[in-house]
């Protein structure tokens, strides 16, 4: 299969994916925050974000996995992915021990930490334990994930992650309308998680042979290499991690378990809004390590470019819509009482996503080409400067201080940093970068904009069918004015696709 037709399949599925994990939470939310009550829920949701924190154990190796095999199938190392793989799975089969002694003490400590009233205490223990042996279990399928993403074989990865979505989707449901509560929820959750991991585990034996090698200690080269890669992506994970579930620890641990709910809420629609783009980024990786091994300089600066603009592209009609009118959604959504608290929090997060976004697929080359000794170093700068505005923002303005905390520093970060990395690594001067890449996509949202804040002030929807109708309507909008801007682009494309067309009638007479 050809890599352009490997690449479309694995953007297709991975939007599917996608597509299907922002949906089915979307319309499971309201139905479980109903069923367990804002405190429950918010037991629930400090929980998965203290188990999070374990995926910082990764150590970068799941990054030095993929890169390590993508670069060596470019190369046609077999021997070297191999080597790559023993030293990663031993590695991490150590390091799953220690995890599981970890979750014990987090399940001990977990009711101390947070204020959970005293006839939830045992069920927040036993849930936040399983949370993080299912955590520990995905982190030595991981490696196996790894390998199939630096095979480029993503369709297989979102398979896994549709049919865990759905089937965990239907468990929960079942679970909460038997009246049972936290605790089964919490044993169901393990079995999906563990379920996917043996998934993982089964389709790369199947799909690379080379995985199927015994699991011995690797000599200290292959070790110090990977390790040389992954200590950089560790640090990276850590900065992420601070700043993706800090805010919900912080929220629980300064104000209240019910409010976490609230700022759940606009933390999981941010987080919805960004998935789109994320779903095509995590196909550049494997790309980039591909035109890195080959030399291919000027494939690799055509990918920033593009790939930013679909990024882009692809995010700002869901943000703009989410920025001007996410108070009217999320009463629609969820409730009333969540409208105003929760709107004010996601629009304040949402400014600085725009700005993730736009730098995602920089992100991705860096890993894939092994610059991003210097991306560590900001992120950790990023979550130090993210953790402290936020334990001093709560104190004084309370929930929306933890939202600006998490806004700023991400912004700050990538203002300054991330022009410069493009100019340094990629060779692309910073005004090219900004305007090709953010300024073209970004003028082609504000007429789009405008019609959304005029729908707002003009639409009152009753019910989220019609809310959606109304972004329907507007949205054509966004799409002429693309059309307009990056009108030399649409027609090259079209007469290439037009060419292929005449070729292959020509081939088949």
């Amino acid at each position: 299969m050809s890599s352009k037709k490997r690449f479309a399949i694995n953007v297709v599925t991975n939007w599917i994916a996608m597509a299907v994990g922002m949906v089915v939470p979307f319309f499971l939310a309201p139905f479980v925050v109903r069923h367990l009550g804002a405190t429950i829920y918010g037991i629930w949701i400090l929980a998965v974000s203290t188990a999070a924190y374990l995926n910082m154990l990764d150590l970068g190796l799941r990054s030095a996995i993929t890169r390590f095999v993508s670069k060596s199938a470019t190369e046609g190392d077999t021997q070297a992915a191999q080597k790559a793989i023993a030293a990663t799975l031993w590695f991490r089969g150590l390091i799953a021990a220690v995890m599981v002694l970890i979750s014990i003490a987090l399940s001990i400590w977990f009711g101390k930490i947070f204020k959970i009233p005293h006839d939830l205490v045992r069920p927040a223990q036993v849930t936040v334990l399983l949370c993080s042996l299912g955590v520990a279990s995905t982190l030595v399928a991981g490696v196996y994930g790894g390998v199939l993403r630096a095979i480029n074989r993503f369709d297989v990865l979102s398979g896994i992650t549709m049919t865990q979505t759905l089937v965990r989707a239907v468990g929960v449901i079942l679970i909460l309308r038997s009246g049972h509560g936290l605790l089964v929820l919490a044993i169901w959750e393990f079995v999906i998680v563990f379920g996917s991991a043996v998934s993982e585990f089964v389709f790369a034996f199947k799909l690379y042979p080379p995985c199927r090698i015994l699991v011995f200690r690797p000599d200290m080269k292959t070790l110090k290499s990977i390790w040389s890669y992954s200590f950089k992506a560790f640090v990276i994970i850590v900065a992420v991690q601070i700043v993706f579930y800090t805010d919900n620890v912080v929220v629980g641990a300064f104000l209240s378990v019910g409010v976490v709910t609230f700022y759940s809420i606009a933390g999981s629609l941010a987080m919805y809004s960004g998935q789109i783009a994320t779903a095509m980024g995590s196909t550049f990786m494997p790309m980039a390590s591909g035109f890195d091994a080959s030399g291919n300089a000027a494939n690799l600066k055509k990918l920033l470019v593009r790939g930013t603009q679909a990024m882009l592209g692809l995010m700002l009609p869901i943000g703009i819509t989410l920025l001007l009118r996410g108070k009217t959604f999320i009463g629609l959504w969820m409730g009333p009482q969540f409208s105003e608290t929760s709107g004010t929090i996601l629009q304040i997060l949402l400014i600085s996503q725009f700005f993730s976004i736009a730098n995602a697929t920089a992100g991705q080359i860096a890993y894939g080409i092994n610059k991003h000794k210097t991306v560590a170093t900001w992120a950790a700068a990023e979550a130090a400067l993210n953790l402290g505005l936020s334990l001093i923002l709560v104190k004084t303005i309370g929930i929306y201080g933890v939202a600006w905390g998490t806004s700023i520093s991400l912004t700050l970060n990538h203002l300054i940093f991330w022009p410069r990395f493009v100019k340094r690594e990629l060779g692309i001067p910073v005004p090219i970068y900004l305007w090709q890449g953010w300024g073209k996509v970004t003028l082609c949202s504000l007429p789009y904009a405008l019609a959304t804040y005029l729908a707002d002030r003009r639409w009152h929807p009753g019910s989220l069918s019609a809310f959606f109708l109304q972004v329907a309507l507007v949205l054509p909008v966004f799409a002429l004015s693309a059309l307009i801007m990056f009108n030399d682009d649409a027609m090259a494309l079209f007469r290439r696709w037009r060419t292929s067309r005449l070729q292959s009638a020509q081939t088949i007479s």
